[in-house]
């Protein structure tokens, strides 16, 4: 079961993928990127390319964020 978000929040990264992020009041460590791809959106609507990462967190929950000309959003959250 997932709950789509799709808010922004502030990422950390490295090598232009997300080492953390700050949502819920507290920071997000991730442990692990398991799966990374890009969406063109709605070209049609001049929607710009999303990056998106499904990340795992230190705490072993399974997240999804992605970034859209430099401004990253939480997607995504997982039970």
């Amino acid at each position: 079961m997932s709950k789509i978000i799709d808010a922004p929040v502030l990422v950390v990264t490295e090598n232009e993928k997300p080492r953390r992020f700050f949502w819920f009041k507290r920071w997000v460590n991730v442990a692990k990127i398991m799966d990374e791809w890009r969406e063109t959106g709605c070209w049609w609507e001049d929607e710009r390319e999303k990056s998106f990462f499904r990340v795992l967190s230190l705490e072993g929950s399974i997240y999804e964020v992605y970034n859209q000309d430099k401004q990253w959003n939480l997607y995504k959250v997982y039970d």
